[in-house]
């Protein structure tokens, strides 16, 4: 252990509270200052940081899991992060507010008692709610996104209420359309939409999923199925992409595996947005794959699509057997085919 290391763990072991903020701004160098002063727009870090207002702000804009480590970090001296994967998906505002070190194996952080003593006071007002109503907000809305690709906000306002407990009042709203900023989700017409959809190509999700219900998870499974980087695993696809990885593999491909996984996520996004039957040729040809729309199909089956209102084709034909749901003649057939119900599944 270097005398570096040593000396922190002395510390650490004390619970002193020796980090403070100049030190730290010190610590981090140069070209972090420089960027740290490109986001704030100031030349006096120190300053800036230990204004109420600009703690508030950062605070604000840190994601929940960063805000709540912050909040630990800044309840003692020293904590000690058990994971070295620190979350901090902010990156520069989650070092401007904590500092992590290494001590031999283990992660400690610290808050500098400038913003420590600032945050106490930020506690004690109106923040902790309005930051709860923020985080809240904005993962419910990226995860309807995601689910339905399209929700008017008066629909968005009954998910929020009966998954989160949380009224759609004007504030909320107010807030909500200050995050609508058009990286993962946007407000026009009174939708709530994909980027990218836009109030036409909404229309169009609307009418298809009018006349099916409307799939509506747990609290947990919607945040769950409003992460970008997820969706629903089941063996058919995985299967497909770790046959797609050795056939790229078998052709000398150095990143078999990342197109393998481009592959999956393609037709996985591909299918999620499809209005209707469709053929996938040019996916197929894209990564040099042999077509096999009958596979494509069982897939799709188990896909969340929008024009299913977040349901998928098993799940509503499931439910029709059951009697649990009962499509009227003239509905577009659940499975996708384009075909109306009672000349699809409903013919028997």
């Amino acid at each position: 252990m270097d005398p570096r290391e040593e000396a922190n763990r002395r510390l650490a072991d004390k619970g002193e509270v020796v980090y403070d903020l100049p030190s730290i701004l010190r610590r981090r160098g140069w070209e972090l200052r420089e960027n740290l002063r490109q986001i704030t727009g100031t030349e006096d870090l120190e300053d800036w940081l230990t204004r109420p207002e600009n703690l508030e702000m950062l605070l604000m804009a840190l994601p929940a899991a960063d805000y709540a480590l912050f909040d630990r970090a800044s309840a003692s001296p020293f904590y000690q992060e058990k994971g070295l994967d620190l979350p901090m998906h902010s990156g520069l505002i989650g070092f401007c507010l904590m500092q992590p070190y290494l001590v031999g194996e283990e992660l400690y952080l610290v808050v500098p008692t400038e913003l420590r003593a600032l945050w106490r006071d930020l506690k004690k007002t109106d923040f902790p709610r309005r930051k709860q109503l923020h985080d809240t907000l904005d993962a419910y809305a990226a995860a309807a996104v995601k689910l339905y690709g399209v929700l008017p906000l008066e629909d968005f306002g009954e998910l929020l209420k009966k998954r989160a407990a949380l009224a759609f009042d004007p504030e909320a709203e107010e807030m909500l359309r200050g995050l609508a900023d058009g990286a993962a989700y946007v407000i026009e017409n009174g939708l709530l939409l994909v980027p990218g959809l836009g109030p036409e190509g909404a229309e169009a999700y609307l009418a298809a999923s009018a006349e099916f219900p409307r799939y509506c998870p747990s609290h947990e499974k919607l945040l769950h199925l409003g992460d970008g980087d997820y969706y629903d695993v089941f063996r058919e696809l995985e299967l497909w992409r770790l046959e797609a990885e050795d056939s790229f593999r078998s052709t000398g491909d150095p990143e078999a595996e990342q197109h393998a996984a481009a592959f999956a996520d393609s037709l996985y996004a591909m299918l999620r947005m499809e209005l209707s039957d469709t053929t996938h040729g040019e996916l197929f040809e894209a990564f040099g794959l042999t077509p096999d729309e009958e596979r494509v199909r069982r897939i799709k089956d188990q896909v969340r699509l929008w024009c299913l209102g977040g349901s998928t084709p098993a799940e509503l034909l499931a439910a029709i057997e059951q009697h649990k749901w009962k499509p009227r003649v003239n509905t577009p057939c659940p499975c996708g085919s384009g075909k109306k119900y009672k000349k699809c599944h409903g013919a028997g």
